[in-house]
């Protein structure tokens, strides 16, 4: 099977599970991509269709938490800045190990300890500091949505917020790379005759995946995001 005809495949599915729960392209795609792509190329590929995805759903922005948001926002414009320069020089294996462990951490403490919480007063400073954290892991491996879903799922638990906030993070994440990647040279004509042809596909599955969104009940939307979630730490544990 081509490089290009993989590509189509892990970009639809990846980004079909995204449009609907608002994160998970990047924690499917990036792995199955780098494969054949290499890290670097993988998580530069994926970044184009997040952008994309942040346009096209625009429309559900009237449902983002802008409180939680915009702390968030000033952290991850930071964040990625710094990740998006240490792409392709730091090792990311310490950074998967860690990550998967601060998500069994959230899903311990969301399953057992659901009587801690963040605090509304405190919010704003945890938001800060989980909007640097993610965008830094978006930046350098594109698989912050880990970070920014366990805030978020603590303090915006509702379907519409929660994914709407999620879609709006990862679209102000992908801009700022998309800034930090062009002068780098990180996008070259390899990444851009892979991604033309993947688009239509894209597209189509998005479409699909924001009406599907509509007929998840809460609670099992809720058990979904736990669910990749857990198995997103699995498999940064597993893969080498």
């Amino acid at each position: 099977m081509s490089v290009l005809v993989l590509t189509i495949i892990i970009i639809t599915l990846a980004f079909f599970g995204e449009s609907i729960f608002g994160f998970g392209g990047g924690l499917i795609s990036i792995p199955l991509l780098s494969i054949v792509l290499g890290v670097r190329d993988a998580v530069t590929l994926v970044l184009i269709f997040q952008l994309f995805m942040g346009l096209l759903l625009f429309g559900c922005y009237k449902d983002v938490q802008w409180k939680l948001a915009v702390p968030m926002s000033i952290g991850l414009i930071i964040g990625t800045i710094i990740g998006t320069l240490m792409l392709a020089s730091f090792s990311d294996i310490f950074l998967k190990y860690f990550l998967a462990v601060s998500i069994f951490v959230f899903l311990i403490k969301m399953l057992f300890f659901k009587g801690f919480s963040f605090g509304t007063h405190k919010q704003r400073q945890y938001g800060l500091l989980a909007g640097l954290v993610g965008g830094w892991f978006q930046g350098i491996i594109g698989t912050g949505g880990p970070v920014f879903t366990m805030y978020l799922a603590a303090t915006a638990p509702a379907k519409a917020a929660f994914r709407a906030t999620l879609i709006y993070l990862f679209f102000a994440t992908s801009v700022v790379r998309i800034g930090v990647s062009i002068p780098k040279g990180l996008i070259s004509q390899n990444i851009i005759n892979l991604a033309l042809p993947t688009i239509p596909f894209f597209l189509i599955a998005i479409t699909i995946g924001h009406f599907t969104h509509k007929k998840i009940g809460e609670k099992y939307y809720q058990y979904s995001v736990w669910a990749i979630l857990f198995f997103s730490a699995v498999s940064m544990i597993i893969k080498r």
